[in-house]
């Protein structure tokens, strides 16, 4: 923010990433060059090449289709471990943005063989996102390849007798903006969802996605609204047969443990992990600390 203010330069958060240093950023800035933060692969530490280097984690994101703040994690990991964050292609459009979770695990699925061809690879998801990497997971493991790490953060499949409500405005400022989103004033709040009026207001009470224009924060509205609906009628299709970390955002009681939730979708072992948080905050620094801190443990040295 300060360097648009200062130089009237246009950076976004993706230059950041892969120009970590004032004197990187510097260079980056000169040349020219920048990124599209609502990329569908977003290098947030990148791999330095398929024949060196740790094997990445792929982090995949949570309702809003934006993964950001999994940058929270790189403090807390090898500094030679790639983070590599898949987010929703419905941010760059409708064009080829899927129809269910089901379809989005086969999308990012390829796209992590393009950066990774094999194993032993390393997932992990928040919320909607667990959904997905479980459903990752799967397809790989069918595939013949290894799964050396599973992470569920707060991430819970739909109880038996779940029924759907209908989406409006509120639900959708609750997906982005956890608690906060409950007194956004918004006039679609009970009612069918405005993307334009959504995403003024998105600008206006988030700090870190009001560094998006209209048109990309009217994206993330609507990747969320599809996501939304996405994961209403979503019951895995597929069970994983290794182990899962499972990271429970104490904060925000659940019905039932996360162990309990994915047994009939993993066979293994589900580990669970209490993490003093809500479940919208999960990718704050506290969270991402003790969340850290466990995966730097369990991610073993992997060559790819």
């Amino acid at each position: 923010s300060r360097i648009r203010t200062v130089w009237d330069t246009r950076i976004t958060i993706r230059d950041l990433f892969q120009s970590p240093t004032p004197a990187l950023l510097a260079e980056h800035i000169a040349a020219g060059s920048g990124g599209n933060p609502l990329d569908t692969v977003l290098p947030i530490r990148a791999a330095r090449g398929r024949d060196a280097g740790e094997a990445p984690l792929f982090c995949f994101h949570a309702v809003s289709g934006v993964s950001w703040g999994y940058a929270g994690l790189l403090p807390h990991l090898d500094a030679g471990r790639p983070v590599i964050a898949l987010q929703a292609r419905r941010l760059g459009g409708t064009e080829g943005a899927p129809d269910s979770i089901e379809e989005m695990a086969d999308d990012y699925l390829a796209e992590i063989r393009e950066a990774q061809p094999h194993g032993p690879y390393h997932l992990l998801g928040w919320s909607f996102g667990g959904l997905v990497a479980h459903a990752v997971a799967a397809r790989l493991e069918s595939a013949g390849e290894e799964v050396a790490l599973l992470a569920l953060l707060d991430a819970y499949p739909l109880p038996d007798g779940f029924r759907a409500p209908e989406v409006d405005g509120r639900h959708v400022l609750t997906a982005l903006l956890g608690s906060r989103g409950a007194s956004v004033p918004v006039r679609c709040a009970d009612t069918a969802p405005d993307v334009a009026e959504l995403a003024e207001a998105l600008r206006r009470s988030d700090p870190v996605l009001a560094g998006l224009d209209q048109a990309q924060a009217a994206a993330v509205v609507a990747a969320t609204l599809d996501n939304l609906r996405m994961r209403y009628r979503y019951v895995p299709d597929v069970r994983y047969g290794g182990d899962a970390l499972f990271f429970d955002a104490t904060g925000t009681p659940a019905a039932q443990s996360g162990a309990a939730a994915w047994a009939p979708y993993v066979t293994g072992r589900v580990e669970e992990f209490a993490v003093d948080c809500e479940h919208a905050r999960m990718t704050e620094a506290e969270p991402l600390r003790t969340i850290g801190e466990v995966l730097a443990r369990r991610l073993r040295p992997a060559r790819i």
